[in-house]
């Protein structure tokens, strides 16, 4: 039986399979009118907590569809989601991305340092 958010449900939500343990989980709400199709109209994301261990994004993310009075759990996109007067929410968890840059770049910039270091150390001998 179809119910009357499927069509915001279908829509999977995108999950690493390279996440990590600790404190690397984000929580996400996206947001949509009831009226609005999400084929077309994308959701007004907004992040309601970053750095948390999967557990505490999952119960943050619970306790927040939880708070709608129509609200329930999404299996295949693995998602909680809230609805009320005029809007659905659903609450992904995922984990952070921005860490993974973060290290990219300091350690290019490491590499870069130690490139330069050692040019300058290679010709100042002479």
């Amino acid at each position: 039986m179809r119910g009357p958010f499927d069509r915001f449900l279908r829509h999977s939500t995108v999950i690493s399979k390279t996440g990590g343990l600790g404190r690397d989980f984000s929580v996400t709400c996206e947001s949509w009118a009831l009226s609005d199709d999400p084929a077309v109209k994308k959701p007004r994301r907004e992040a309601l907590a970053t750095r948390r261990t999967a557990s505490d994004a999952a119960d943050l993310a619970r306790n927040a569809a939880k708070a709608h009075p129509t609200h329930g759990f999404h299996k295949p996109s693995g998602a909680w989601w809230g609805a009320d007067d005029g809007a659905f929410h659903r609450f992904v968890v995922h984990p952070d991305r921005h860490y993974g840059r973060t290290v990219l770049i300091a350690s290019g910039l490491v590499g870069l340092g130690i490139a330069l270091l050692h040019q300058r150390n290679k010709g100042g001998g002479r």
